[in-house]
Formats: C-alpha cells, sequence, structure tokens
C-alpha cells in the first residue's frame, strides 16, 4: 500500500514537472520577426506611420514581431516574390493582381484619394480623359497612379519622377502642367517645399477613390484572416483612433 502511493506520487510529480517544463519553454519561446517592406518616401508620411503602428500592435497580440524594411519599389516586390520578406506593408486595393504571389489583408487600413495638381488654379480636370493634352508627373513605381495615366496618355506626356520635391519645383516653374499623385502622400511633401514652390501649385481634382491594404507573402498568408478580424475589432472598440492620434 505505501509503495503503491510512493509510485502514485512519483507519477504527479513527473506529471507536474514535464507540465512545469512545458510551460517554460513555450513561454521562453521568442516571437518570430515578420519583416515587411515599405518606399522611403511612404514611410515619412503620417498615414504609413500610422499603418506601422497598427501592425506592430496586431503582430504583437498574435505573438509576432514587426520590422520594417525600407527598400527601392522595384526591389521592394522583387525581394516579397523571392520570400527575402514576410510582404508589403502598405499598397492599393488591387495590387494583388498584378502580383498573385501576394494575399490581401481584406479589412482596408484606410481610404484615400488619387489627386490632381497644378500650377494653373481654374484648370477643369473632371475625368482621366481631361489630362490627355497636358505633360503629367508621377512618382514612379506608384501603379494606383500610373496604370490610370497609361490608359489615357501618351507615353511621351509622361514624367516619372523619384525626387518629389523636384517635380514640385518643375510644375511651380510651369515646366510641368499637372502632377498626380496620392493624395496623403502629396499633401504631406508639399507642406515641406519652399513658399515660392507651394504658393504656385493647386489642388485642381480628385480622380480616384481608393483603399490601402497590407499584403502578405506566401509564408504569412494564412495569417491574413487573423490580421483581417483583429483589424475590424480595432476599429470597433476605438482602439483604432487612439493608435492613429499618437501618428499624428
Amino acid at each position: 500500500m505505501i509503495l503503491c502511493c510512493k509510485l502514485f506520487s512519483s507519477a504527479k510529480l513527473a506529471l507536474l514537472l514535464s507540465l512545469l517544463i512545458t510551460d517554460f519553454a513555450f513561454a521562453a519561446t521568442p516571437p518570430r520577426t515578420i519583416v515587411l517592406g515599405i518606399t522611403a518616401p511612404a514611410l515619412k508620411s503620417s498615414q504609413v506611420q500610422f499603418a506601422k503602428r497598427l501592425f506592430s500592435h496586431i503582430f504583437e497580440e498574435l505573438n509576432y514581431e514587426l520590422k520594417v524594411e525600407v527598400l527601392p519599389s522595384i526591389r521592394l516586390a522583387q525581394q516579397t516574390e523571392t520570400g527575402a520578406i514576410d510582404g508589403e506593408l502598405i499598397r492599393m486595393s488591387d495590387y494583388g493582381e498584378s502580383h498573385p504571389y501576394l494575399t490581401r489583408v481584406d479589412e482596408p487600413i484606410f481610404e484615400f484619394s488619387v489627386a490632381i495638381y497644378s500650377n494653373d488654379s481654374h484648370l477643369n480636370v473632371v475625368s482621366w480623359k481631361d489630362l490627355k493634352d497636358l505633360s503629367v508627373g508621377y512618382r514612379r513605381g506608384v501603379k494606383v497612379v500610373e496604370n490610370e495615366l497609361l490608359k489615357v496618355l501618351n507615353k511621351n506626356n509622361l514624367v516619372q519622377f523619384t525626387d518629389i520635391p523636384y517635380a514640385f519645383k518643375k510644375l511651380s516653374l510651369k515646366r510641368l502642367d499637372t502632377y498626380a499623385g496620392v493624395e496623403f502622400l502629396t499633401d504631406e511633401l508639399l507642406k515641406r517645399q519652399p513658399e515660392e514652390v507651394v504658393s504656385n501649385i493647386f489642388k485642381v481634382s480628385k480622380l480616384k477613390e481608393e483603399s490601402a491594404h497590407l499584403f502578405l507573402g506566401t509564408s504569412i498568408s494564412y495569417l491574413a484572416p487573423k490580421i483581417s478580424t483583429a483589424l475590424k475589432k480595432m476599429k470597433l472598440s476605438g482602439r483604432y483612433n487612439e493608435i492613429k492620434k499618437t501618428a499624428e
């Protein structure tokens, strides 16, 4: 009888130790790092800083650590396709159509407009076709703008820029008729320009409403529904707006 009790107690002790070791091992496991890419001009905007903070919170709750890597636009797409990074922090809603290796998180980060800027405050632009005979500048790699422009404009009328302040300078000096850009990014960059540039540039139209989304690479595509659900809950609870205020 005594031997039986000792054996039972030893078994209980062994089970308890096993559970403690398992719990310790689980607790000691560091969160996996998820690397998302972004371009340098985009990262400077308050909207993208907001997205970075937003997903840092969401990934932390899912036991992941978010790292953001800054890359040129073309290399960014290449790095995601090869799996060198895990996804892209922010892209337009239809980005996945031309990048089928990416999975979109369906709940949008936010909505925005594509706007037209000109040195002529009276320029009448109500559709993309109204830009047909004008020289139009835009930032290289911004497909949501480029795709629309290519539908109606001759390539000779399109001017790509990587240096947006230089584009603003050309526009203000009337060496460019118009500039098409994502409104929140363009507005923020424009605010930082010299007064002699800003005073000669006018926002004359908004031609396209869009939404911004997180895109995940193949290795973590299974997380898309969880992230979408978490983002919806943050919007409903008010935490979304709390985080947004800290990024402004």
